[in-house]
C-alpha cells in the first residue's frame, strides 16, 4: 500500500508499455546477456573493450576501493590484535605500481579508507575510533585524532569522539595539518547529526539547537517535540524531524534559518524511510522495496509514487531507482522526476557513482562469472564491455571494475575507451 501525503494522485505503475527505441535496445541487451551468461564455459572471453590487470594478494588481505584509488589492507579485519598494518597503494585505472606503501601501527584493524579533499583518511578500530590522515601520493602519515571524521566544508571537517563515558566531543579540523579550529564538548545522551555545513543537537528534554559547523557559531534554538528514538534529518534547508500529531506519526519540516514549521506530511517510520534528497524533492521508500514516493521539500506533498522500488538518487535529467534483486546486483530503472513514468529498465547491476556526464560502470555477478557494462544515464542506453570467469566480490567504480580471483589475487578491468 502507498500513503499519499497530500493530493491525491493515481499510483504510478511500472508495467510494460510500448516501448521506445531506446528501451528496446535496453531489452534486447538483456536478452544478449541471459545468452552470453548461458553460453559462457571455463574460459574467460573477455571482449577487447576491457582491460585485464592482476594484483599479487592473498584471501585474507582486505581491498578499499576508492573512484580512482585501491588499497590493500594487510593484515585484514579478521585480525584484531593492536600491532603494525601495512597500506599498499595501486592508482585506478590501470593499477600499475604500487604507487607507495605505508606501516601504520593502530590498535585494531584499519576498517577502510576513503579520498577526502585530496587527503586519504583511513578508520582504525581499537578501544576507541581513529581517524588517520594519509598523503594518498607519498603513503606519509599527517595526523590522526580520536573520532569519526565528517566533511563539512573543503579542507576542513569535524571529528565526533565518543571515547569518553560521559561526554562526546566534536572537533572541527583542518585536514592537511590535523589542527583544531574550535571544539565543543556535550553530555552522551544528548544526539548529534552533522550535515555537511551544519550540525544539529538536541537534548532529551526537546530543546534542539542548529550550528554552523564550519564555524561552530549557533544559527537557531528552538524547543521540538523530537522523537529520540528518530533522530532528525538535515536536508536542503529543512530540519526533518519524526513527531507525533493527532495520534498518528508524522513527518514535520522546520526552517533552519529560525527552525519555524513549515509543513507536516504522513511518514511513518515504523514502515517508512527518507533515502535521500532527490533534486528539489524528497525520496521516501516503504518498506523493502515496497514502493518509493517523491515528496515536495516546499509543501510536503506526495507527487507521485511507484511500486516495487526502494530508493533512488538524481542522474542527470532522470532519478535512478534501485528495486530489489540477487546477491550485490539491484534492478535499476531510469525514471522520470517530474511524473515517475519509467524511462528504461536497466536490469540488475551492481553500478559505480555516476561520471559527470552521467555514465556508469556495472557488474552484474552471477556464481563464478560476472558481466561488465557501461550505463549511459542521459541517454539510457546500456554497453556491454566483457564477461569475467572465475571471480567473486566485484565492485565497480567510476574508472574500472575491481574482483576477487580465484586464490585470492585481485583483477582490474577496465575499458579501453574511458567514461
Amino acid at each position: 500500500m502507498v500513503i499519499d501525503l497530500g493530493v491525491p494522485r493515481d499510483e504510478i505503475e511500472l508495467a510494460p508499455r510500448p516501448l521506445l527505441p531506446r528501451q528496446r535496445r535496453v531489452v534486447a541487451l538483456a536478452l544478449a546477456f541471459v545468452a552470453l551468461m548461458g553460453v559462457a564455459g571455463g574460459a574467460a572471453p573477455v571482449r577487447p573493450e576491457l582491460v585485464s590487470v592482476t594484483i599479487r594478494a592473498t584471501a585474507a588481505d582486505e581491498i578499499v576501493v576508492g573512484d580512482d584509488a585501491l588499497y590493500l589492507m594487510r593484515p585484514g579485519r579478521g585480525v584484531v590484535r593492536a600491532g603494525l598494518r601495512t597500506i599498499t597503494s595501486y592508482a585506478l585505472p590501470e593499477a600499475t605500481g604500487p604507487v607507495w606503501e605505508a606501516a601504520l601501527y593502530t590498535d585494531g584493524p584499519v576498517r577502510g579508507a576513503s579520498l577526502v579533499d585530496g587527503m586519504l583518511l583511513a578508520l582504525a578500530e581499537g578501544p576507541e575510533i581513529q581517524t588517520i590522515a594519509i598523503r594518498p601520493g607519498t603513503g606519509r602519515e599527517v595526523w590522526r585524532r580520536s573520532g569519526w571524521y565528517n566533511r563539512t566544508a573543503p579542507g576542513h571537517g569535524l571529528l565526533q569522539d565518543f571515547s569518553l563515558s560521559d561526554l562526546q566531543r566534536l572537533f572541527n579540523v583542518d585536514l592537511a595539518t590535523g589542527d583544531v579550529r574550535w571544539s565543543k564538548a556535550y553530555p552522551s545522551e544528548h544526539s548529534v547529526v552533522i550535515d555537511e555545513d551544519r550540525f544539529v543537537r538536541w537534548t532529551p528534554a526537546g530543546v534542539v539547537e542548529l550550528y554552523d559547523a564550519d564555524s561552530g557559531a549557533p544559527l537557531a534554538t528552538a524547543r521540538l517535540p523530537v522523537d529520540p528514538q528518530q533522530p532528525p534529518v538535515l536536508m536542503g534547508d529543512l530540519l526533518l524531524v519524526h513527531e507525533q500529531a493527532d495520534g498518528r506519526p508524522v513527518l514535520a519540516a522546520y526552517g533552519t534559518d529560525r527552525l519555524d514549521r513549515r509543513w507536516q506530511a504522513d511518514v511513518d517510520p515504523r514502515s517508512e524511510y527518507v533515502s535521500g534528497e532527490c533534486g528539489d524533492a524528497l525520496c521516501v521508500g516503504v518498506g523493502d522495496f515496497g514502493g518509493l514516493r517523491l515528496v515536495d521539500l516546499a509543501t510536503g506533498r506526495t507527487r507521485w509514487s511507484a511500486p516495487g522500488l526502494g530508493y533512488a538518487y538524481p542522474v542527470g535529467r532522470y532519478l535512478l531507482g534501485y528495486g530489489p534483486g540477487q546477491l550485490n546486483n539491484s534492478q535499476m530503472v531510469l525514471l522520470d522526476p517530474a511524473d515517475g513514468h519509467l524511462v528504461a529498465d536497466f536490469g540488475q547491476w551492481d553500478l559505480s557513482f555516476p561520471s559527470k556526464d552521467w555514465r556508469m560502470l556495472g557488474v552484474r555477478e552471477n556464481g563464478p562469472r560476472a558481466l561488465v557494462a557501461r550505463l549511459d544515464a542521459a541517454a539510457a542506453d546500456v554497453d556491454v564491455l566483457g564477461l569475467l570467469a572465475d571471480v567473486s566480490l566485484c565492485r565497480p567504480t567510476p574508472l574500472a571494475v575491481v574482483c576477487r580471483r580465484a586464490g585470492g589475487s585481485v583483477g582490474v578491468w577496465y575499458p579501453r575507451r574511458r567514461l
